[in-house]
């Protein structure tokens, strides 16, 4: 077991009042038999009302506004958890009963949502490189840990060359991305073979061995028959461990986008995210990590007042996104 401190800050300010700022917040930690928190708060400049409630995908999602003018806005996550060791997941099914599972629940209600995705350009090269790796007796699990060392060995790891809104056509075509685009080519690939897959958003804890560390990440749970949901790191090339804290989960990024919302008004904003993991407690001269690939600030000034809101809440969901990784 491993006990993990973790704080989470996302800060707002602007050049003059905005009032009316409505928010929905996906930033509750997953209780369950592998992840335990101990303790989680959430602070909230002026301490409004929070709401929650649990989505259809049951995560803990809150909504919270706040009306009067102000011109600072921050939310603080701050959690202890506890979290188990994964032992490495076995099913009890032959590799062609589970392979048959799947040609079996197509249509099953509790899945179709992870298998449906968008057209995609490089379909059939992507089955080209699925046939070249899959062997004739592979089970699901190991078709699936070698499609993540195919994403880990032949897609670069760079920041600043795609954003949430890069298409995976883009991503496929020039090889490079970050955690949140290696979890949707992954996605793509289980959703070819049929495989149930969903997309996961959280924070990887290391010490300086993994990509993401101590920042918002994101990975892959893959279903897998006879045993459950499966956690796969592309970005990393593991299986998700006690490293991994779980946040939400969904059919992609926008269903797990830690905070979405609006405000009213046509202010300069300046954005701020800082993020900060470790088994000590101490938060006296934290050493905060920032996405870097938005040089830590984001700045907007719109000049058009009914597009603002979107604007706004797209660099929101920019500096928020799972590219806040750290080598």
């Amino acid at each position: 077991m491993k006990k993990l401190f973790l704080k989470h800050i996302t800060s707002y300010t602007y050049l003059n009042p905005v009032v009316e700022s409505s928010n929905k917040i996906l930033l509750y930690p997953y209780n369950d038999i592998n992840q335990q928190v101990v303790s989680h708060e959430i602070e909230i400049s002026e301490n409004p009302k929070i709401f929650t409630y649990l989505d259809n995908f049951n995560n803990r999602v809150g909504f919270f506004s706040y009306s009067l003018p102000h011109k600072k806005l921050v939310i603080t996550s701050s959690a202890e958890i506890i979290k188990k060791k994964n032992e490495f997941p076995l099913s009890k099914l032959s590799a062609n009963d589970q392979w048959t599972f799947y040609s079996k629940n197509d249509l099953n209600p509790n899945y179709i949502a992870f298998l449906r995705s968008k057209k995609f350009k490089f379909e059939s090269e992507a089955l080209l490189v699925i046939s070249d790796l899959k062997a004739k007796n592979d089970s699901p699990l190991e078709l699936l840990l070698k499609l993540c060392n195919y994403i880990y060995n032949n897609f670069k790891y760079k920041k600043g060359v795609t954003d949430i809104y890069t298409s995976l056509d883009k991503v496929w075509e020039i090889k490079s991305g970050v955690c949140q685009d290696f979890a949707n080519v992954l996605i793509k690939l289980c959703n070819i073979i049929h495989i149930p897959a969903r997309y996961v958003s959280g924070y990887i804890f290391t010490e300086k061995k993994y990509r993401g560390y101590n920042a918002t990440h994101a990975w892959v749970e893959a279903l897998i028959p006879g045993y459950g949901w499966v956690g796969l790191d592309p970005t990393n090339n593991i299986i998700s461990n006690e490293n991994h804290i779980k946040l939400a989960v969904g059919r992609n990024y926008d269903d797990c986008s830690p905070v979405k919302g609006f405000f009213k008004g046509n202010e300069k904003q300046e954005m701020e995210v800082k993020v900060f993991v470790d088994t000590k407690k101490n938060t006296d001269n934290l050493d905060f990590h920032y996405d870097e690939n938005l040089n830590n600030k984001i700045e907007s000034n719109d000049e058009e007042n009914v597009d603002f809101q979107n604007s706004y809440r797209k660099r929101l969901e920019v500096i928020q996104q799972q590219q806040q990784q750290q080598q």
